[in-house]
């Protein structure tokens, strides 16, 4: 009888061992290319969504007489559209264009802003079949983002110690939605235009009991209006409305008013300050705390973005982004002792006084109480 051959247990083995090599250089290698091939596809998608977005500039002039606004029109992505935020395009023809249109997958969430009259675009942070895609300057860039598990989700506001110059008297920057608590907010998503009432924004928390933050936003919701047009009546009857109007849909325990002419006063710490006194001599400079225009400006941060010169000539953190210059924001107390005048932040980084039916160069700028326990 003919003996039959076969593999010894030592040629298994070793033919094991072997294909176990081979799989150990091959798969990264196949992971490798299945990876650049993800990306390269994200990479595409993100040319794909800002010709969409070029697209889109013809077809906004075509139906508005060959007009483009001021502003910057901006589209929240969501998983399944990504969606105009029409706030400041009152009077625009918006017909079949709330939504901007394209091909392939739809980013789970980020953000497209088409600016300049339509010659500058952007995309940033576009969730995009695990990638993070952001484009500018002609130049799309993805990198791998949560949806990979490399980077853990972090949900809600989150917050950050802010440095440099401008910022005395900040406990904390925080990016918060007041819409949805739960949003995940940061630096890089946050939206300060003049006008913009939901996303995520930048807040200032100058207030910390322990368990709240009471913070102010950096721009103005409603860039102008009158603290009470009729200077006989003592309630702030238009600003009031205005500050319910920017607030509506906001988390109700936000609790959003306006700031008062004291917290201005310890913020800076004018101890000294009194309401109750002259008007000539009531109102200061928040570095030298009298009517001395000052050499430093530590409290840039309070009159943030309230007119377009601000920065480079005031002192301010940033110019005023949007279609209207203001020169501040409302604070929520009239002048003691008469009906004509309301204490504002003014542009120039002074707690002022204005005339209370003046509906020309003051805004509404709201403060709202967060818990800390809800920030990351």
């Amino acid at each position: 009888m003919k003996k039959k051959n076969g593999f010894t247990l030592i040629e298994l083995l070793a033919v094991i061992v072997i294909l176990a090599v081979i799989a150990l250089i091959a798969v990264p290698q196949i992971l490798k290319i299945l990876n650049k091939t993800r990306l390269s596809a994200a990479e595409d998608s993100t040319y794909g969504i800002i010709e969409s977005a070029e697209t889109y500039v013809s077809n906004f002039m075509l139906q508005n007489n060959g007009t483009l606004p001021s502003t910057e029109l901006v589209f929240d992505c969501n998983g399944s559209s990504c969606d105009l935020q029409a706030t400041n395009l009152i009077g625009y023809n918006l017909d079949d264009l709330k939504t901007l249109e394209f091909k392939g997958t739809k980013p789970k969430s980020g953000t497209i802003k088409i600016s300049l009259n339509g010659s500058n675009i952007v995309a940033e942070n576009l969730k995009i079949n695990g990638f993070n895609c952001n484009y500018k300057n002609s130049i799309a860039t993805c990198t791998q983002n949560d949806d990979s598990g490399n980077t853990p989700v972090v949900q809600g506001p989150t917050s950050e110690i802010p440095s440099g110059d401008g910022y005395t008297g900040v406990k904390a920057i925080v990016y918060l939605d007041p819409i949805g608590l739960t949003k995940h907010c940061d630096a890089s998503n946050v939206k300060s235009e003049t006008g913009t009432i939901e996303g995520c924004m930048k807040w200032y928390a100058y207030a910390d009991d322990g368990e709240n933050y009471t913070m102010i936003l950096d721009h103005n919701t409603t860039a102008v209006v009158a603290w009470n047009s009729s200077i006989n009546n003592s309630s702030m009857d238009e600003v009031a409305t205005a500050l319910s109007s920017d607030t509506i849909g906001w988390d109700s325990d936000l609790n959003p008013r306006l700031i008062t002419a004291d917290e201005v006063a310890q913020i800076t710490g004018n101890e000294s300050f009194n309401q109750y006194t002259s008007l000539e001599s009531s109102w200061f400079y928040f570095d030298t705390l009298d009517q001395t225009i000052p050499t430093e400006r530590n409290y840039g941060w309070l009159y943030d973005r309230t007119r377009s010169d601000c920065k480079t000539t005031y002192g301010c953190l940033n110019n005023a982004v949007g279609a209207i210059d203001t020169y501040g924001y409302w604070t929520s107390t009239p002048i003691v002792g008469g009906s004509t005048y309301a204490w504002f932040v003014s542009r120039h980084g002074i707690l002022d006084r204005g005339y209370v039916s003046d509906a020309t160069y003051r805004g509404v700028r709201p403060v709202i109480t967060v818990p800390k326990n809800k920030i990351s």
